[in-house]
């Protein structure tokens, strides 16, 4: 199918960059089906995802996806990689999120949006879903964790380090404690072979100068703030409860502790009363399940959910 590809901008609500945007859609307007929003991860961009847009507006969705501040085109120089501002980032870059729907809605009114948050982005989703209740039909939580005790300890060690070096200081030490284990089960010597099992994969995201970067501080203690808020009970009790949500990850995702961390909060939803959940753990695959040789199978998997929601 032809597709069109747009790009545009608006002004982050972290006030500190514009928020690049980028769309595919089916050539022929008539042809479009649905909305589908992306909410990339942590340290990348959206142009890693062009291939599965292209397979989506194959299969006649409208497809939108943004850099987040501090990531890809929407920074204003390099240093500001991986920091968003000074104070609530992480509900800045959830509020960015909620700007990107409403400008699909408005470019494809009367479709249905279903959101596809991946990593950190799965965080941003989740949040989301919780505070603009009525602004996605669905969402796909894809490579994304249970709750980390550590996450609390997280927040007061990035504040202190803010605080004495600097707020868009990049810290080793934090990367270290919070990704340092990720790696040990794999082989390989580029650090980053948890991403994936397909080493291509690997290599261009090694290889890539807006990929891999380290955090600021404030940055780490954003990623932490996000993850704690939709580990806590509220947010169970804030996402609503006939929403239809599909969780994926790897098997060998550590992200996921594992398949462990999924099936926490699959089994949490369920638990509160949340009756449209379903997951799918994809064995032998790790982080990046979309990149993999085989994303054939997850690229298919998301559609047909996104159909199926449109469909009802």
């Amino acid at each position: 199918m032809d597709y069109t590809h747009n790009t545009f901008s608006f002004p982050s609500h972290t006030g500190n960059t514009d928020i690049f945007v980028q769309s595919l859609s089916p050539a022929n307007p008539a042809d479009i089906v649905g909305i589908i929003q992306i909410v990339h991860g942590m340290a990348e961009h959206t142009d890693r995802y062009l291939d599965v847009a292209k397979y989506l507006c194959g299969r006649g969705f409208y497809v939108i996806m943004h850099d987040h501040a501090g990531h890809g085109r929407s920074v204003k120089s390099d240093e500001d990689d991986g920091y968003f501002c000074d104070k609530d980032g992480w509900l800045c870059l959830v509020d960015d999120v909620y700007e990107v729907s409403k400008l699909a809605k408005k470019e494809v009114p009367g479709k249905k949006l279903i959101i596809w948050g991946h990593s950190m982005g799965s965080f941003i989703t989740r949040k989301y879903i919780a505070k603009y209740k009525n602004s996605a039909d669905a969402a796909v939580i894809c490579g994304t964790s249970g709750a980390n005790p550590g996450a609390a300890v997280g927040i007061l060690l990035a504040n202190i380090i803010a605080s004495v070096k600097g707020k868009k200081y990049k810290s080793k030490l934090i990367n270290n404690i919070a990704f340092g284990t990720y790696n040990k089960r794999f082989n390989g010597n580029t650090g980053f072979e948890w991403l994936s099992v397909n080493e291509d994969n690997v290599t261009k995201y090694v290889a890539d100068p807006k990929c891999g970067f380290l955090f600021s501080a404030t940055g780490y203690r954003d990623l932490f703030s996000v993850l704690k808020s939709v580990s806590s009970p509220e947010w169970y009790k804030e996402v609503p409860a006939d929403l239809p949500m599909y969780l994926i990850s790897g098997e060998d995702d550590p992200v996921g502790a594992y398949g462990k961390g999924v099936t926490e909060v699959y089994d949490k939803l369920k638990a509160s009363g949340h009756t449209n959940v379903t997951m799918k753990l994809y064995k032998g695959l790790r982080h990046e399940i979309h990149n993999e040789k085989t994303n054939a199978e997850v690229y298919a998997d998301i559609a047909d959910f996104a159909l199926s929601v449109i469909e009802k």
